[in-house]
């Protein structure tokens, strides 16, 4: 099969996020087995291809003109694909919620959306209100989709009251590289680190998790937290990670560590070296940084929102935490750090989860079959 992705694929070196972890994922994984890939992604620098293995990649500028942007990269992705198609036929092209919207078809090309959590999706979920002009989009690609896939059953229950059609529909979950996120020999250490990995915005619960820190370090001295991600800017300006700062008392300041991006590849020591990781959203579509926590064998305490219940049975493979209560977080580090026999079994069975049903080949399987419905 000729499958072709549209979206977010950063530069190297540039922070991975979701979407370009599961393209990039994908797009590996089906040339190792004998399918031809192109990823039409974007660059701030450059227009052009990229390179053309292991699989196409085409980067279109989106800011060579003032106005009518949007248009003129759909018409850019058309023209890639339509030559594309004439050369080494496509069977399927996917996007994210919005990618449609102004993207011509090709006759006979089957054409996905994959539901990794658009602007309507998060909007409904946070209680916000819907921008129109983020929202006509999607609403105008959701018509043009053949099919669609979520990559969770609560994604995809939020998001088809805007679809219209009865296009074919289908769960099909992100997966892991349980290769390299896979368990590693731990380095004895007189500490017990507390691992948060992601975006310093409030919807993550970066604030939350460091008042519950807060709350119990005085009990476990031999606790630290380190925070990985890129940091943000408050309403006013300024860094977000500053701001949460100047909540520390000057005692406990030694213990909390701000690391900014890391590789994806480092991540699988970071995981491994932890005592636990704790991601305390408010709600995500399938996030696979969670996935990626399990693969290793290591205890997630995760915001119980969303699709969460469709990952971590509460105290079986992990623990869930209101993510907007710090009280609940420090429970839950606190249940973890005062039974350690009970955080082992947990990780085993994270590890034994994650093979079972986020394995990529498993996935891989799933999504062939979905295109080529």
């Amino acid at each position: 099969m000729h499958i072709c992705f549209i979206g977010e694929f950063p530069h190297q070196g540039q922070p991975v996020g979701g979407i370009s972890m599961y393209i990039r994922n994908t797009a590996n994984l089906l040339v190792e087995n004998g399918h031809r890939v192109t990823v039409l992604s974007f660059s701030e620098t450059v227009e052009g291809w990229e390179h053309q293995s292991p699989f196409a990649l085409y980067r279109v500028h989106p800011k060579k003109w003032k106005f009518f942007n949007f248009w003129r990269i759909a018409r850019e992705q058309h023209r890639v694909l339509k030559a594309l198609h004439a050369i080494h036929p496509i069977d399927a092209v996917e996007t994210p919620e919005s990618g449609l919207c102004f993207l011509p078809k090709i006759s006979g090309v089957r054409y996905v959306i994959r539901l990794h959590g658009g602007h309507m999706f998060f909007a409904r979920a946070l209680g916000q209100a819907m921008k129109s002009w983020p929202t006509w989009q999607e609403i105008q690609s959701f018509k043009k989709a053949d099919a669609i896939v979520g990559v969770s059953a609560y994604v995809l229950a939020e998001t088809k009251h805007y679809i219209t059609g009865g296009k074919p529909m289908q769960v099909i979950f992100n997966g892991v590289n349980t290769q390299l996120f896979s368990p590693q020999q731990k380095v004895p250490t007189a500490y017990r680190d507390i691992v948060f990995v992601g975006w310093l915005v409030p919807k993550k619960g970066p604030a939350f998790l460091l008042k519950a820190f807060l709350q119990l370090a005085n009990d476990f001295p031999d606790t630290r937290i380190h925070f990985y991600g890129r940091d943000t800017k408050t309403v006013s300006g300024a860094s977000y990670w500053e701001s949460l700062l100047q909540t520390v008392p000057a005692d406990l300041l030694p213990r909390i560590f701000f690391h900014g991006n890391v590789p994806n590849e480092e991540l699988p020591k970071i995981i491994n070296y932890a005592f636990c990781c704790v991601y305390p959203s408010q709600m995500e579509a399938m996030p696979v940084a969670w996935l990626e926590v399990m693969a290793c064998g290591q205890l997630l305490i995760a915001g119980d929102a969303g699709p969460a219940r469709e990952i971590i049975q509460h105290g079986i493979n992990g623990l869930l935490c209101q993510p907007t209560d710090a009280a609940d977080i420090a429970a839950q580090l606190r249940r973890a750090l005062e039974h350690p026999e009970d955080v082992q079994q947990m990780r085993e069975q994270a590890r034994q989860m994650v093979l079972q049903r986020f394995a990529l080949a498993t996935v891989l399987q799933q999504n062939l079959q979905f295109w080529k419905m």
